[in-house]
């Protein structure tokens, strides 16, 4: 069996009888530049973009802290008329005060005071009007 396979030569089909080559020749390389230039115009373009709102954002954050300051000096003012303005009426809420003002409407203290209990609300003391010019005509702090 070996032998008659052997013995046999092979016989080459049309295909493999013709061994064609094809001539090879030398190709221009293709331009990628034309590829790049979008993708650099649109790298460009968002560093641009991005440059540009930095700038706007320090602009405003800069604005925003004078106005911060602003509204701090402001705040200290008011504080500070606030005090003055406590001030003017604690002084003003003073018994010595009271009394001068009193005073000069024309009031007069009265020598018998009358209270009043407020459980059952009965007057205790004898009520008597106060004299005018009876007892006090200047009031000294």
């Amino acid at each position: 069996m070996s032998t008659m396979h052997a013995a046999r030569p092979r016989q080459r089909t049309a295909r493999q009888a013709r061994p064609t080559t094809l001539p090879l020749r030398l190709v221009a390389p293709v331009r990628s530049r034309a590829g790049r230039a979008p993708f650099v115009v649109v790298v460009l373009t968002v560093l641009g973009i991005g440059l540009v709102g930095l700038i706007l954002l320090s602009t405003v954050l800069q604005a925003q802290a004078f106005e911060i300051a602003r509204l701090q000096s402001k705040a200290d003012a008011l504080t500070v008329q606030e005090q003055d303005l406590r001030r003017e009426v604690e002084r003003l809420q003073a018994p010595a005060d009271l009394a001068q003002r009193a005073v000069q409407l024309g009031m007069v203290p009265n020598t018998n005071p009358v209270f009043l209990r407020s459980s059952d609300g009965k007057v205790v003391g004898d009520p008597v009007p106060a004299e005018p010019r009876s007892n006090v005509e200047r009031v000294d702090r």
